[in-house]
């Protein structure tokens, strides 16, 4: 439950919304799951059962998002929306979401190079190296850091202690046995809308790109290695681990704890299982399981 730091009426909501207010204007107070739902509270039901109908109908100074098969069978105040969880989130946002930080932290050390553009919010202990790019929107959370030939775009947010453009884990041996370090002299390029999780870590490509495209979301403690190439929409979930020259292709779900091979390409709106292991490329439109990670279902069929 969160309590709202101030109320709002049901009809602000439904108007944020663009939907049709049902039942009375009450106000909200709270923000709560649908088995707290109470006086005074938002919630949001996405898939109708008559055992939610009752709990929405034993407050009628509650006030619900809902699917359509709720319409006409509610006393509570409700909107009707074809994606209630959804809009909710969007309620979230826009009445009840910590407020964006603001501006750059008097901590951050940002070499006098670096392009920062409009609106862009830096937090204590970072460091933006002198080739780094980052656009109009972005926020850096506290302790980042973002260094070698890197463009972050606009509105993309990079949390707490993540470390992009560092070179990536590349060795080869030389006559005497001993491993000597390939440098990384490429770039990372981040499109528009990307999420970059808290200790997450981007490698810079050897010599080409890493490559994540609009709209993709990586979550905490993910491992992305040098030459990686992420499609847009894509999820990429706590501790998954993308070993160099992987390629991830748009609309993937890669589930918590994937391990991707090197150089292995899974193919657009396929998903992984939790833990998987994936040694050979995926085709799209899969869903692949296990260790070593084979084909469970198509997700067309």
């Amino acid at each position: 439950m969160v309590e709202a730091t101030r109320l709002i009426k049901a009809s602000e909501v439904a108007s944020f919304l663009g939907a049709h207010l049902f039942g009375e204007d009450v106000e909200i107070g709270a923000v709560v799951p649908m088995h707290q739902f109470r006086a005074g509270a938002l919630s949001f039901a996405t898939t109708y059962s008559p055992e939610v109908e009752r709990a929405l109908n034993c407050h009628e100074q509650g006030f619900a998002v809902v699917g359509d098969e709720f319409k006409g069978k509610l006393v509570c105040a409700y909107v009707v929306s074809d994606a209630p969880r959804l809009d909710f989130l969007r309620i979230l946002k826009e009445f009840y979401a910590f407020p964006r930080p603001a501006g750059i932290h008097e901590t951050a050390v940002i070499h006098a190079e670096a392009r920062i553009g409009n609106d862009v919010s830096i937090g204590s202990g970072c460091y933006i190296g002198p080739h780094v790019t980052i656009g109009d929107g972005s926020e850096i959370h506290h302790g980042v850091v973002i260094d070698g030939e890197t463009r972050l775009g606009r509105r993309c947010v990079v949390k707490s202690n993540a470390v992009i453009g560092e070179e990536g884990f590349g060795f080869a041996f030389d006559e005497f046995g001993k491993p000597e370090h390939f440098p990384h002299i490429g770039k990372i390029d981040i499109a528009d809308d990307v999420w970059i999780g808290a200790c997450t870590t981007i490698e810079r490509a050897t010599i080409d790109v890493t490559l994540l495209d609009a709209n993709v979301k990586v979550d905490d403690f993910v491992q992305i290695g040098h030459n990686c190439r992420v499609g847009r929409n894509t999820l990429v979930m706590a501790g998954s681990i993308l070993c160099g020259g992987s390629v991830v292709m748009e609309g993937c779900w890669i589930a918590p704890n994937t391990l991707i091979r090197e150089k292995v390409t899974i193919g657009a709106n396929a998903y992984t299982g939790l833990g998987s292991v994936v040694i050979s490329d995926v085709e799209k439109n899969t869903v692949v399981v296990g260790n070593p990670a084979k084909l469970l279902r198509r997700r067309d069929a």
